[in-house]
């Protein structure tokens, strides 16, 4: 892969904040804690994506809601649809 094609782990948390209710601000701010955070990490180290991964896991255990599958489209690149089938 080269840097052209790298995922920034800042830029999708910044796509998925686009998608997530304003009424979760935990989730936001842990998922902004995780944008900063990573910010300081190269874009293949693993940390960030790891730490960004726990936060969803910890705010989203059993997705069910809409923007839930939209948020995990997001951070796995793995479409809505492919997402609801797997659960």
């Amino acid at each position: 892969m080269d840097k052209s094609t790298r995922r920034w782990c800042h830029y999708v948390i910044d796509d998925m904040l686009e998608h997530i209710p304003v009424i979760k601000t935990e989730l936001i701010r842990d998922l902004k804690w995780n944008r900063e955070d990573s910010m300081y990490k190269a874009p293949e180290e693993t940390l960030q994506w790891q730490r960004t991964m726990n936060t969803l896991i910890k705010h989203i255990p059993k997705p069910i809601e809409n923007w839930h599958f939209k948020v995990l489209s997001i951070f796995t690149t793995r479409s809505e649809e492919e997402l609801r089938n797997s659960i």
